[in-house]
């Protein structure tokens, strides 16, 4: 008899759906190490399943978003569905019907209209693709398998064979053709579960963590998001002032650039550093004379490592390119009839040299005279400067992204639905031919990130009794670090030295092995991280939520 079939959340645990309709799976929340076994024990039973209801996951984010955790919260997520027959009495589907299932999570995007994309995490040829939009799948409830979607091969007389393979060849010469979506595998309840509650129950757990990472590097939208721009308030303002095309004068300009320098602006002492002329040091003890070597060291770390300016990727040549066109004035040079030479230095040169002898302590090729300031920019110029600083900022943001993984968009939204294949029967029309039968959508949801609460309760660490020297006198090293020479003549130097900045690496050239006893490591990094909290308190106000002490007795018996 020709009827259609539907899947949605089990009747009696969600909202009911109208028997010709379809509709999500329902989300249960459990805690419960065994919750799948727990789980298809309640199936059986209607007082079960009711207590199931209880269980459906309700969590919020602030926005009101349902909200899923992560294994590592000790909450576990399980998708539920039924299946039935669109008959009189809607009949639950004889679960022998049933060839395999599955479940897919996809990721939510909005396009340039605001309407909702979806996106499915793809592979194709043995290679992870990332998230691909599912519209390049083919039509909605297209399998996610590539090979249950091409044409079938041939059968029967060679005519139809050949028709076969020929349709075969020319799907698969579409790169879409072989995109496989991934999913998790889904299960049928057991026959006994199916039979007691009268439904046949398809589950699966949902995933909300992956170590899974495309093998394509990640998009300039992914990595970036679409919302950053060379205009950008806060990333003008995040620039030093040349960089925004303002004027800014220099220090000790007609200087040569010196490596100490930096010391004496950053990590100013009651001594000038070693070979600094007593000049260049009493400039920069001045408030005036500290804040502009601060902001001229500022302008070459911002250079270097935000925008690679001084390095070889694209984009830092093309803002180094940019800097070439900039000259900086240096101070008049007499000649010797009395006029005055006007001298400039391109600023890309002298940043360049700048840094590799204030930043990197290096002056083996040689140090540079310092400019006397940095001229204004007209607005077309500082525009053209932080289009390619932007665009700099964008290259290395998405190399350091590198691949992306399946789920580490920060609040990225999901949905996911449940797919039966069913066997095909011989002899029967219609929609009880093999076929791929799809639940509906979840309505959307977040995944709480790891360093959230998920309501279980804390994993607890026994700490040993640091002051029971029988106990003491019972441990031994059960971990050890192979430490170089180098470390170990700085470790064996003075501390207060280290504490100044000033170990010395040099020494005998052994190596050592330091055996250390982990419990006691743990005591040490307790009682630090307790004297740090309380430091921190001062400014966050955190402690309140950190550090939750509950005094209990002793047990008695040795055991305490």
């Amino acid at each position: 008899m020709r009827h259609e079939l539907h899947i949605g959340a089990p009747r009696d645990i969600a909202a009911p759906l109208a028997p010709d309709q379809d509709g999500p799976p329902a989300l249960l929340q459990r805690s419960d190490a065994d919750f799948i076994g727990s789980t298809l024990q309640q199936l059986r039973s209607s007082e079960g399943r009711g207590a199931l209801r209880q269980l459906l996951a309700t969590a919020t984010d602030a926005q009101g978003t349902r909200k899923l955790f992560q294994p590592v919260q000790r909450q576990f997520h399980l998708a539920l569905a039924e299946l039935w027959c669109a008959r009189t009495g809607t009949p639950r589907l004889d679960p022998r019907r049933i060839a395999s299932a599955g479940l897919v999570i996809r990721r939510v995007r909005q396009d340039a209209q605001g309407r909702e994309v979806l996106e499915g995490w793809m592979k194709a040829g043995g290679r992870l693709r990332g998230w691909v939009p599912i519209v390049r799948l083919g039509e909605d409830g297209a399998d996610p398998r590539a090979e249950l979607r091409l044409p079938a091969p041939g059968v029967g007389v060679a005519a139809n064979a050949t028709l076969g393979r020929e349709l075969r060849r020319l799907a698969l010469e579409r790169e879409d053709a072989v995109l496989d979506e991934q999913f998790t595998p889904a299960f049928v309840a057991p026959p006994d579960v199916c039979a007691e509650a009268n439904k046949t129950l398809v589950y699966a757990m949902v995933p909300t963590t992956s170590s899974e990472i495309a093998s394509v590097p990640a998009t300039p939208q992914d990595a970036f998001g679409d919302g950053f721009h060379a205009d950008d308030p806060d990333f003008v303002q995040h620039l030093v002032e040349p960089l925004r095309g303002q004027a800014m004068d220099f220090v000790l300009p007609g200087e040569t650039v010196r490596p100490q320098w930096f010391e004496a602006a950053e990590a100013p002492g009651t001594q000038p550093p070693k070979d600094l002329p007593a000049s260049h040091w009493s400039t920069l003890q001045t408030d005036a004379g500290r804040l502009g070597m601060r902001r001229f060291t500022l302008l070459l770390r911002q250079l270097a490592a935000e925008f690679d300016a001084f390095g070889d990727s694209a984009g830092g040549q093309a803002v180094f390119a940019e800097l070439q066109r900039i000259q900086l004035p240096l101070p008049p040079r007499q000649q010797e009839d009395g006029s005055l030479l006007q001298r400039f230095t391109a600023a890309g040169d002298f940043l360049k040299a700048a840094y590799r002898v204030v930043i990197e302590q290096d002056v083996s090729g040689g140090q540079p005279e310092m400019p006397q300031s940095w001229p204004a920019a007209a607005d077309a110029d500082a525009r053209r400067l932080r289009q390619q600083l932007a665009a700099a900022v964008r290259e290395r943001f998405v190399a350091m992204k590198g691949s992306p993984g399946r789920y580490d968009e920060p609040g990225a939204r999901y949905r996911l639905r449940l797919f039966v294949r069913l066997k095909p029967e011989p002899g029967t029309e219609g929609w009880c031919r093999g076929h791929t039968l799809w639940s509906g959508y979840s309505e959307p949801f977040v995944i709480a990130p790891w360093y959230e609460g998920g309501g279980a309760p804390p994993v607890q660490v026994p700490l040993p009794d640091p002051t029971d020297r029988d106990f003491l006198r019972s441990l031994k090293p059960n971990v050890a670090f192979v430490v170089p020479p180098s470390l170990q003549n700085l470790l064996n130097g003075n501390p207060k030295d280290l504490m100044d900045g000033k170990g010395d690496t040099k020494g005998p050239a052994l190596g050592w092995i330091c055996g250390f006893n982990i419990p006691l490591i743990t005591i040490c990094a307790f009682i630090v991280l307790s004297i740090f909290f309380s430091l921190f308190n001062l400014i966050f106000w955190w402690l309140p939520f950190l550090k939750i002490c509950i005094p209990f007795p002793k047990r008695s018996g040795g055991n305490g």
